[in-house]
């Protein structure tokens, strides 16, 4: 793929045109964009047209820019950054000097006007645009191609298959994250309120839609992620590399849906089924490499989902590590740092070696989040900003299915697996204690563990704000923190829920 992002990013660029705008905020068929029967029509004599879509779809998951040219827009890394520093599990220590996400920090980033507020809705709603009209260019967005035996088709035909179950999975991963930002949890007494629109590919692209009520949004999601499942099953293709999307990331991401739904059985069924057929693909980081990895490079075996960052398309200042590794030349490394709560580092006892992972007094992640290239502290020396990131890894569909698993009511199974996690994540000498412990916790004992576990584990990844509102939290910040020091924020405070933005409201005329 590292090609094919060469290709797309230097002659099909014109294809996603991710920086201009056009009056509505919400572009369903932005002009810089091929149409459906541009596409279709190229698609005739080209076999690469569809690949190369396809990554400009997959480039709204991490190409910067693409709102403003703010130095805290990159996409979905910098939406992780916004919600772990929401959740407060994540807390800003310096560089208001730069004031980069520091409305997340200050609970402001929900406001209508919010710089990333605006961020998640346009980049969210591009890539809905562009996987619209990759399928009106196609089927549709509710049946695949169908399968051929014609010789000549057949091969053809099977990816096409292939892709629709891609942008299909593309698709809902965009729900997904308007739901967690503008929607409250998941429940009975919020599940009808009305929360962001849904445009299907057969709407209208030039006319705008009227929210969708919370439940709407998952059962869109679903739908999304099971047929897009099936579709590549019976494409019988697989991906070329773990930087597009494929099963595997389509079931990450159903349970992720299932977790928030409340869907404990099945959660559990869709993480156990990744976990048997998938486990040997995607083995845990080892205890031996879980403090040298540095979780730069998208090739680790744990990583399911990761993307190849080339010279092509870094960010340089403006990215993931620029604001979150301080060995690279960034403004992490100028001050603006970035650290885990010092109430949940406490948590950590020696014998977790995840401990490790951050700094004994200030907290920053000096060795979960590394440049190969960068060490030693103060030198600055990585200034290629060529560390790849990461999107979905093995360690969270553990977690998934323990939890799962203990919500059902099972806790033997949620034991099991957790186990499988802390064999890695323990010192050797330990383990049997730790195994021991384990196998003797009560049942609300069990959650409180696998809660532990989410934080320290995914720290840094954007998963904090979901897991703290599911477990219904209220994070106090710590004396490190620059904001809210010492203060306790409830888990259904409406700062961590944002308004839809301004520019939306203004050009939707059925939002109110």
């Amino acid at each position: 793929m590292r090609t094919s992002i060469r290709t797309f990013v230097g002659a099909a660029l014109a294809l996603v045109a991710l920086s201009a705008c056009k009056k509505d905020f919400l572009e369903q068929d932005p002009s810089q964009l091929f149409t459906a029967d541009q596409l279709k029509k190229a698609s005739q004599w080209n076999d690469g047209i569809n690949e190369g879509y396809i990554n400009g779809i997959l480039s709204t998951f991490f190409k910067n820019g693409q709102s403003s040219s703010r130095h805290d827009d990159f996409a979905q890394k910098a939406f992780d950054i916004s919600s772990d520093l929401m959740s407060g599990d994540m807390e800003l220590q310096g560089g208001l000097g730069y004031g980069w996400f520091q409305e997340a920090a200050r609970l402001l980033s929900y406001k209508r006007d919010g710089a990333l507020n605006y961020a998640v809705w346009r980049i969210s709603y591009r890539t809905i645009s562009m996987a619209n009209s990759f399928f009106r260019s196609s089927t549709g967005d509710t049946t695949p191609p169908e399968v051929t035996t014609e010789p000549n088709l057949k091969a053809k035909r099977m990816k096409d298959i292939f892709d629709w179950g891609q942008v299909k999975t593309l698709r809902a991963l965009a729900y997904l994250n308007l739901v967690h930002f503008y929607g409250k949890p998941y429940a009975s007494d919020t599940k009808s309120l009305t929360v962001v629109p849904i445009y299907a590919a057969t709407d209208d692209a030039s006319k705008p839609q009227k929210l969708a009520t919370i439940e709407e949004i998952y059962n869109q999601i679903v739908k999304d992620l099971t047929e897009g499942i099936a579709a590549m099953d019976v494409s019988g293709m697989q991906r070329a590399d773990r930087q597009y999307i494929d099963q595997t990331v389509a079931k990450g991401a159903l349970a992720r849906a299932y977790m928030d739904l409340g869907k404990w059985s099945e959660a559990y069924a869709v993480a156990n089924d990744v976990i048997t057929n998938q486990a040997a693909n995607y083995p845990l980081i080892p205890a031996s490499e879980l403090t040298t990895n540095g979780f730069n490079n998208y090739k680790t075996p744990e990583f399911i989902w990761a993307i190849d960052i080339t010279e092509d398309i870094t960010g340089s200042l403006r990215s993931f590590w620029g604001h979150m590794d301080i060995y690279t030349y960034s403004y992490a490394a100028v001050g603006a740092r970035k650290g885990i709560n010092k109430y949940l580092q406490d948590q950590i006892p020696e014998y977790d070696l995840r401990k490790n992972w951050f700094h004994p007094k200030s907290g920053i992640p000096w060795n979960k989040f590394f440049s190969a290239t960068g060490k030693p502290i103060g030198t600055m020396a990585d200034r290629t900003w060529l560390s790849d990131i990461v999107f979905m890894r093995m360690a969270e569909i553990y977690l998934i299915a323990s939890e799962a698993a203990a919500r059902n009511g099972d806790d033997a199974s949620a034991k099991t697996i957790l186990l499988k996690l802390l064999k890695e994540r323990t010192a050797a000498d330990k383990y049997s204690d730790v195994e021991t412990a384990i196998t003797a916790l009560s049942h609300d004992e069990l959650l409180e563990k696998i809660f532990y576990n989410w934080r320290v584990e995914m720290w840094g990844e954007g998963l904090a704000l979901t897991v703290i509102k599911r477990f219904k939290y209220d994070n106090k910040r710590s004396a490190r923190s620059l904001f809210f020091k010492e203060e306790a924020i409830k888990w259904d405070d409406s700062r961590l829920v944002y308004e839809i933005p301004q520019n939306e409201t203004t050009n939707n005329p059925l939002i109110k």
